[in-house]
């Protein structure tokens, strides 16, 4: 009895975080506009960054992090990128970071 409620816990966990992965992910088709008109002055239009310093998203620079991470730093903006934050919303963030891994 002891090993079958053990066992439940752990479905019920595993379907939890299952399903909180598939609420985190972005659109990469939305995410393709708005990296266009936001992101490819400085990333390139297919991820080859225009200036030195900046992540080359073809290479997965930057991309060895988790969409929570990466949204962070889109938000608070790092180095010479300005922060996002109140200019795009998390679900663009997502949008934008499920596009930007698909030039990888």
């Amino acid at each position: 009895m002891k090993n079958k409620m053990i066992v439940i816990r752990f479905l019920v966990l595993a379907v939890l975080m299952l399903t909180l992965g598939a609420a985190m992910a972005g659109d990469p088709a939305k995410g393709r506009g708005i990296y266009a008109g936001r992101c490819s002055g400085c990333h390139g239009v297919n991820g080859l960054p225009t200036m030195a310093e900046i992540p080359n998203f073809t290479m997965g620079q930057g991309l060895m992090k988790s969409d929570r991470e990466i949204m962070a730093s889109i938000k608070k903006g790092k180095s010479v990128m300005p922060g996002f934050e109140g200019v795009l919303t998390d679900e663009e963030i997502l949008d934008v970071i499920a596009h930007i891994r698909t030039l990888f």
